[in-house]
């Protein structure tokens, strides 16, 4: 079950991601980070009808909320920056980092120990996300080239490296209540922080709003119902396992910026997308 909770947030990731890339046109990314957070808690809040408020909320709840939240509040505005800079399919594949970093930062933080099948499988995904940052076939070292040429880049790998710490925050505060409370709780303190970011910065909604508030509802719509599947499978799924698997949204996501924005060079894209598929497969039979 947390496979299929994995890859439906691959889904949601993907469409999210596509979204977000469209908006820039139109807004700042101060907003677009904001409605990107902001715009799922209609879809999230009313999950607090339907899961019970615990009776005792312990004390690594607040503190994964605070850490967490502060630290997803960081990210989500360096990851639309990102995006704003560069190519999605320079920029997407750089959070592949993010289940390597897990594989040092989850046994730390919450105990969470692959097997050995489950490291190689978190590795082919890192190598197929790798391969989809190749620009040009006779350089293997090309995504780490953009590192240092494209700023969007240098932003998502501190992405994937904030993210490999609240991503254990995220398992700590479910397994401290639930994945819908936390759910509600965590994107509200994140909302709640960008709405604050947003009003320093006056930069409220600045943009054409009317013609576009339905690509601002179907980004909450899609973070919104991705959040859940990731909570929910981090809940009965190891960290780097489930994150690996919500990495294969690089794929869709590369493939959105080559035929709806006209990205180029995407000739070793099916061979990326095998591997990775090869490295969810050994996560699969762990």
């Amino acid at each position: 079950m947390w496979i299929l909770l994995s890859f439906l947030t691959a889904v949601c990731e993907a469409f999210k991601d596509g979204l977000c890339k469209k908006s820039l046109k139109d807004f700042d990314f101060f907003t677009i980070s904001w409605a990107w957070k902001v715009f799922s808690l209609p879809f999230i809040l009313p999950l607090i009808f339907i899961t019970p408020i615990p009776e005792y909320i312990p004390g690594r709840f607040w503190m994964a909320l605070v850490v967490g939240g502060g630290l997803n509040i960081l990210a989500t505005l360096l990851y639309i920056r990102a995006i704003n800079l560069s190519d999605l399919s320079i920029t997407l594949p750089l959070l592949s980092f993010t289940p390597v970093f897990l594989l040092f930062t989850s046994p730390l933080m919450v105990g969470d120990i692959p097997t050995l099948p489950g490291y190689a499988g978190v590795f082919l995904i890192f190598v197929g996300s790798y391969l989809l940052g190749i620009k040009d076939r006779s350089s293997i070292i090309s995504p780490l080239a953009a590192i240092v040429r494209e700023p969007g880049a240098r932003l998502m790998l501190l992405v994937a490296l904030i993210w490999s710490v609240a991503a254990n925050m995220d398992k700590i505060g479910v397994q401290a209540t639930s994945p819908f409370f936390w759910a509600v709780c965590v994107q509200s303190f994140i909302s709640l922080g960008l709405t604050i970011v947003l009003f320093l910065k006056r930069s409220a909604l600045r943009g054409r709003t009317a013609g576009n508030l339905k690509f601002l509802l179907l980004i909450g719509f899609f973070t919104g119902a991705g959040f859940v599947f990731q909570m929910t499978a981090i809940n009965i799924g190891l960290v780097p396992y489930v994150i690996a698997i919500k990495r294969t949204s690089i794929i869709m996501g590369v493939l959105i910026g080559g035929l709806y924005f006209m990205e180029k060079d995407l000739k070793t894209r099916f061979t990326a997308a095998a591997v990775m598929l090869a490295g969810v497969f050994l996560i699969a039979l762990t």
